[in-house]
């Protein structure tokens, strides 16, 4: 097997909007009800909207090769090997999958769910290289 799967998901801009949003309310605040005091917060937020976006946001994701398995791939990249994986379990969230490795050694390490892929994907690609994803949240 030669075939590497890649993960990539960018960083999303949540915090942005929601302090556009925030911008925009207190605009509308110092406008319709003539509430001067606040078109101070109001600059506040347009800074740290600036700030955020000029902030670098690296991609989120994993990097599964023959091998090992790199989690955070494209910040800070971390790599486990496979030998050492006894299995993985993961459940769906709203904020994506929480995986946790579970070694040979019966230790267990919990890894953040951003990086990871929804779990029908994760199973297919773990299984093609011999290692079970378990459902945990039975």
């Amino acid at each position: 097997m030669n075939d590497i799967y890649e993960f990539r998901r960018a960083a999303g801009k949540g915090a942005i909007l929601l302090s556009f949003i925030a911008v925009v309310l207190l605009l509308m605040a110092v406008v319709i009800y003539a509430v001067s005091s606040l078109i101070w917060l109001a600059w506040i937020f347009v800074g740290l909207t600036i700030v955020w976006m000029l902030l670098p946001r690296p991609a989120l994701g994993i990097r599964v090769d023959e091998t090992a398995v790199t989690v955070s791939a494209w910040n800070k990249p971390r790599t486990i090997s496979l030998e050492s994986i006894a299995h993985l379990r993961a459940h769906e969230t709203r904020a994506g999958t929480e995986v946790t490795v579970v070694y040979k050694d019966q230790s267990e390490e919990a890894l953040f769910a951003g990086d990871f892929p929804d779990i029908d994907t994760l199973v297919a690609v773990m299984a093609a290289r011999g290692i079970t994803v378990r459902d945990d949240t039975l």
